[in-house]
């Protein structure tokens, strides 16, 4: 089983289509937030064009994760009947919590001791548009970067997380190198 994940899109057809093949290639695919617009605090990413993002990206089966620049608007033009700010997920037998990120960014969400008390052992999140994989605790908190936005000297990168023979999270840049890994 492998699992594309990916975060603060903002919008841009252009980055999405550099991994749409990616995309037909996995059996599951999470979007962590900010899909559409690109926020106030952020530049026009390059081919931004949420019209024609959205006719993409309807072509499939995306588990959207609400992020602070959605909007009900969003929802409704995705053709979604909801879009949660959180979510749990099972990846085989591995108990996964996903949520956009916001809250890290303000402090006030402690990661390690909600996974514990949650019996979680990976945490996946968007926002910060910086790449990472960590391990605090045994719980591992990772974050795909940004598709089009990237922050802190990172290119463009997308997750997949890879739960065959060895489990493991990969962060790529759009040329498909590796930026950060793990094994699960």
């Amino acid at each position: 089983m492998k699992v594309l994940v990916i975060s603060d899109t903002h919008g841009s057809v252009y980055y999405w289509n550099k991994i749409k093949k990616i995309a037909e290639q996995v059996d599951e695919i999470f979007h962590l937030g900010d899909v559409l617009y690109h926020g106030p605090r952020n530049p026009l990413p390059e081919g931004y064009n949420p019209k024609e993002l959205v006719e993409e990206l309807k072509k499939f089966n995306i588990n959207y994760i609400r992020g602070n620049c959605d909007a009900d608007v969003d929802v409704k033009v995705l053709g979604l009947q909801e879009m949660p700010k959180k979510t749990m997920e099972f990846f085989k037998d591995i108990p996964i919590y996903l949520f956009h990120g916001e809250s890290i960014e303000n402090d006030n969400f402690d990661v390690t001791s909600f996974a514990k008390n949650h019996n979680v052992r990976i945490i996946l999140h968007g926002h910060t548009h910086i790449p990472k994989i960590e391990e605090k605790e045994g719980i591992i908190i990772a974050n795909p970067g940004s598709l089009s936005l990237p922050k802190g000297g990172f290119p463009q990168t997308y997750m997949i997380i890879d739960l065959s023979n060895t489990p493991k999270i990969t962060i790529y840049d759009l040329d498909n190198k590796e930026v950060l890994s793990k094994t699960i």
